[in-house]
């Protein structure tokens, strides 16, 4: 069998010096789909193990020269990869065990009988291959320790070579016109990346990725019909082009190279790349999948610089009204790539996942995706003032409706209210459910800020043409560095806070022609004040 075509269940070097058996196994050997070379003497094999990689050994114990058993010794320097039997015709346990403890693996006995002999190779290469899926999963554990795309494409193509003996590597990925480009490489000039943006179908990334089938190459091209007519680089001496494929998705194409390595890609580095890449498409998924949720918080966070910029323009509610419009399309627009990574993760924690670190990253992904769910839940709302329906309502029922409804459930956490409401409270033109809402939010906000037991006082009182409402807590206070952050959208000093609550509420008070403001004094408490027009006619 010719080992140009790489087309071989795996290669094996003979040494015998008798020439009837060396002829006997190859010739079954090769029927059998081996790749196979015959030496009659030591000093032969050790050459030929300079030379090329081969996966399997057999070799005679007794042999003129250089004996099997020193052989054995000098292949393994060279190559400690390579499976060794030993074949002896004296039954002798003792170089059997000798041989052993110098690195064979197994042992067969002389006569040689064809069908021992297959099974004894077969047996030896089907260990071999769990041993290699044991060493790849641990390399592999490499490729999970980040989730930052940049730092796993890199160690992606690092981990290629070193798997597959590759000089030259690169990694394709799909940008938004669903075009290939290579995203990194070890081997390529900068001007060649550049240019290179590949359509489905199109050249040989372009096929692997449509069929979503390896290809293995042997001296360029022109062994392969199926791409003859395509330039390629005359240096290339084997190549393999794997496609990156997680739930029958490609994400990506893997192209390794020999340029300097002598040795052919075979269906032996076909196997290896397989079970390799089927792990690197898990952790490329994970790490697209942190990629857009990361996407989706930077278009997040411009929001928030918007919000920045305008805060202090909100004056009228037109402008307010405007920027409300604003910040919905960015909600939608961001909420549609969000339920994808939100829904990709969640269905990936349900597998059976035995790696910790993928668990761990995708967890991560969850929780995060889940936080800017939140937010954006937030920022709709607040793109509501072009809905608002305004009512002459009287302040103090509207406040006292918030207050009897939540006082059971601060007190079960030891929180006492307290009211003080002016008497025969003015009226105010407001949309009742918008600003029960920001009560709620400033008495919530009241409670979290006191820990153990505490009081909150509630007041309403009148000033010129305002009606004043003040509520007053026992907490801890604030700094004056964060009481000027308060109201910036983002900033929270909660855990799990979005930073949205007081601008919102902000924005809520400034629609109503009202002023949401902020007093507070370290280690006694804070005051939080809404002030509304009174309206000029209705109400009591």
């Amino acid at each position: 069998m010719d080992k140009e075509n790489g087309k071989f269940k795996a290669s094996i070097l003979i040494l015998d010096d008798e020439h009837d058996v060396t002829e006997m196994l190859s010739c079954i050997l090769k029927r059998e789909g081996y790749y196979v070379v015959t030496v009659d003497r030591g000093e032969e094999a050790i050459e030929k193990a300079k030379k090329e990689k081969f996966d399997l050994a057999i070799f005679d114990i007794k042999l003129p020269g250089i004996n099997g058993v020193k052989t054995l010794e000098e292949v393994k320097k060279i190559d400690p990869e390579i499976e060794i039997i030993m074949a002896t015709g004296h039954a002798s346990m003792e170089s059997a065990i000798e041989s052993m403890r110098k690195g064979a693996c197994d042992y067969i006995e002389k006569p040689l009988a064809a069908e021992k002999v297959i099974f004894t190779i077969e047996k030896t290469l089907e260990k071999h291959q769990l041993k290699e899926v044991v060493a790849l999963y641990e390399i592999s554990k490499a490729i999970f320790s980040t989730i930052e795309m940049d730092a796993l494409l890199e160690s992606i193509v690092n981990l290629t070579m070193k798997v597959l003996r590759a000089d030259d590597t690169s990694l394709m990925l799909f940008d938004e016109e669903g075009k290939l480009y290579i995203a990194i490489s070890h081997g390529l000039h900068e001007e060649i990346k550049k240019k290179i943006r590949l359509r489905i179908g199109e050249r040989i990334a372009g096929w692997v990725a449509e069929s979503k089938e390896p290809v293995i190459l042997i001296n360029g091209l022109k062994n392969d019909a199926r791409f003859k007519d395509i330039e390629t680089r005359d240096e290339i001496k084997s190549s393999m082009v794997i496609p990156l494929i997680k739930n029958d998705k490609v994400l990506g194409i893997l192209t390794a190279n020999r340029i300097n390595i002598s040795d052919n890609f075979t269906e032996s580095d076909l196997y290896k790349a397989n079970i390799f890449f089927s792990l690197v498409s898990l952790a490329l998924d994970n790490a697209t999948l942190y990629n857009n949720l990361q996407k989706t918080l930077s278009d997040l966070k411009s929001v928030h610089e918007e919000l920045r910029e305008s805060q202090g323009q909100l004056v009228h509610s037109s402008k307010l009204a405007s920027l409300g419009r604003l910040i919905a399309d960015m909600a939608h627009e961001v909420n549609n790539p969000l339920m994808v990574v939100s829904g990709r993760a969640q269905l990936s924690l349900m597998e059976d996942i035995k790696n910790e670190e993928v668990k761990k990253n995708l967890k991560t992904i969850y929780e995060q995706s889940q936080k800017a769910k939140d937010i954006i839940q937030r920022l709709l709302r607040f793109s509501k003032p072009s809905k608002r329906e305004f009512k002459d309502m009287d302040i103090n029922k509207s406040v006292e409706e918030i207050v009897s409804m939540i006082e059971h459930q601060f007190a079960l956490d030891n929180i006492k209210i307290r009211r003080s409401y002016v008497a025969k409270s003015p009226f105010a033109s407001i949309d009742e459910k918008q600003l029960q809402e920001v009560f709620m939010n400033l008495l919530t906000n009241a409670r979290d800020a006191i820990s153990g037991e505490g009081i909150i006082e509630v007041m309403t009182s009148c000033e010129r043409d305002f009606i004043s409402i003040n509520i007053k807590d026992s907490g801890s206070g604030m700094s004056e560095d964060t009481l000027a952050k308060i109201f910036d959208p983002f900033f929270t000093t909660k855990e799990k806070g979005t930073g949205l609550g007081l601008p919102v509420c902000y924005g809520i008070v400034k629609a109503h022609g009202g002023e949401l403001k902020y007093e507070s004094i370290p280690g006694e408490g804070t005051i939080a004040t809404i002030l509304l027009p009174i309206a000029k006619e209705g109400g009591g």
